[in-house]
């Protein structure tokens, strides 16, 4: 089981960060966030968000188009900054928030399953889902990747079986994720995010945005989400999470096949 104090996904040292950069060095990631959550418009009254921490990166405006809001998160400290920072949006809505502590995510003895986030999804019928930069910070909670894996067909228990599985545990229903790609010591170069790209490898991406180079401190951080969707067209992100440390977001949304367009 994951430590819900210290892990790598979250914590107080993530929430003291947070609040010193997100209106300056995460400011243009927000405003990004924000732009792609306007478009993705859910019609549904209620909102599932997974692994929101304290909605750093996220415009809570976006909050008020639901009627209830169930926030799933294990970091003891994302409750009482969440609820703060969205105090306006939560009083004059009167919508109702709900917090689930329960980890639903982290691998247990035989690596990754999808069944706890099956029954938190079952347990939510008619909710809009939204993976709030989560995805690519799972694979730093569970066990090491084979480097012989196939990931065409990767065996059970591993992450990419879990996520190759994700898109159908929520088929028929509207939801959304962003998340890392790659992370590193370089800002990706010409990343239009004012339009979705094709999916593409990790490599190509690397050698369409990042200037080469044998230097160790710079080598990336491949965040293991490549498998996800390959055949959808996704939105790509710049985050400087910190000075001279940047992450490469990608993020894809979908509707339900009977909810009419925005």
């Amino acid at each position: 089981m994951t430590s819900r104090w210290n892990n790598p996904t979250g914590g107080f040292g993530y929430h003291l960060r947070a609040f010193s950069r997100r209106r300056t060095l995460w400011a243009p990631f927000a405003r990004n966030i924000a732009r792609w959550l306007a478009a993705w418009a859910p019609t549904e009254t209620t909102v599932l968000l997974i692994g929101p921490s304290g909605g750093h990166c996220l415009d809570l405006s976006f909050l008020r188009r639901f009627e209830r809001i169930v926030a799933v998160d294990i970091d003891p400290f994302a409750p009482w900054v969440f609820r703060w920072r969205a105090r306006h949006v939560l009083r004059e809505k009167r919508t109702v928030l709900t917090w689930d502590a329960r980890d639903h995510l982290s691998p247990g003895p035989e690596g990754f399953a999808l069944a706890p986030l099956r029954a938190l999804l079952d347990a939510h019928p008619k909710a809009a889902v939204l993976f709030c930069n989560i995805l690519g910070q799972l694979p730093l909670l569970g066990e090491d990747r084979d480097p012989d894996q196939n990931d065409d067909a990767p065996p059970e228990g591993s992450y990419e079986h879990w996520l190759l599985g994700l898109a159908e545990a929520l088929e028929g229903r509207t939801w959304a994720t962003f998340h890392d790609r790659l992370s590193g010591a370089v800002r990706p170069r010409a990343i239009d995010s004012s339009a979705p790209v094709a999916w593409a490898s990790s490599q190509d991406i690397v050698m369409g945005h990042y200037p080469l180079t044998d230097d160790p401190d710079l080598a990336l951080v491949e965040h293991r989400t490549s498998v996800l969707l390959p055949d959808e067209p996704r939105w790509q992100f710049v985050w400087e999470l910190a000075p001279g440390m940047f992450h490469l977001i990608e993020a894809l949304s979908f509707r339900a096949p009977d909810a009419p367009a925005p």
